[in-house]
């Protein structure tokens, strides 16, 4: 097996069972492995788990093993769940869905894009859409990164984004973007939950076409002598700006 099948880290086991244990959403490991004589914190994860997860205590170097160059901080789950639907399941969950819906554009880097989906659950974001093309996958990286948020998270890839977003305005949502070049004025953006909002990769910002489809192109002011932000700051502010702006 390889790294991807597994699941590893306290923070990130703790939220996908606390997901399960709260909100009855389907655990997404059965079993597990805990490193001998498993300290305080560890155990009281291990007193969660329900009945049919396997528990294997085994060596640090076991561990090692099994996820080679990662942190698992003394615990590792076997994945049976992909936080990742298909085009059938997202088409099912945009009927009942509520905004905003967060698209990262081409977002390459496992740690941005870790840091992105935690970001976004912070702000009350619930479905984050990822192209299949240019951009990365739910690896363990990003799942490690985003320190729990996929528990919580929608997350679906897509394919063409250009169609995505005519289909998502013909729901009624608006779609917002940011560019060097965008406006300042985000006094008349409307309302959090109708929001789909994209945000463009570490070197190119957002695709041309993407913009042509944006409703409202923004820009963050500001103020130093360096003109760009790490896309996983400019996400934060955008979230915050949009969220807790007085409305029009």
């Amino acid at each position: 097996m390889s790294r991807s099948d597994f699941i590893y880290g306290k923070r990130n086991i703790s939220e996908n069972l606390i997901r399960h244990l709260e909100f009855g959403s389907e655990l997404s490991f059965q079993e597990v492995w805990v490193k001998a004589n498993p300290n305080q914190e560890l155990r009281e994860i291990l007193k969660r788990l329900p009945k049919h997860v396997k528990v294997n205590e085994v060596s640090l170097s076991k561990l090692d093993q099994l996820v080679p160059g990662c942190n698992h901080q003394g615990i590792i789950a076997q994945r049976i769940l992909f936080h990742s639907g298909d085009k059938k399941s997202f088409e099912e969950h945009l009927k009942s869905c509520k905004g905003p819906i967060l698209i990262p554009d081409r977002i390459q880097d496992p740690g941005n894009l870790g840091n992105i989906l935690r970001t976004a659950e912070c702000f009350g974001v619930e479905t984050v859409l990822i192209p299949d093309r240019e951009s990365s996958g739910i690896t363990p990286v990003v799942e490690k990164t985003a320190s729990g948020a996929l528990a919580y998270l929608q997350v679906f890839r897509v394919g063409n984004l250009a169609q995505l977003l005519d289909k998502l305005k013909k729901r009624n949502f608006w779609v917002v973007s940011t560019a060097d070049q965008g406006s300042e004025d985000w006094s008349k953006v409307p309302a959090w939950e109708d929001l789909v909002i994209l945000m463009g990769n570490e070197g190119d910002g957002v695709k041309r076409i993407l913009l042509d489809k944006s409703d409202f192109v923004l820009r963050i002011p500001l103020h130093g002598h360096i003109s760009s932000l790490n896309v996983t700051v400019a996400t934060g502010i955008v979230l915050d700006r949009l969220k807790n702006r007085p409305l029009p």
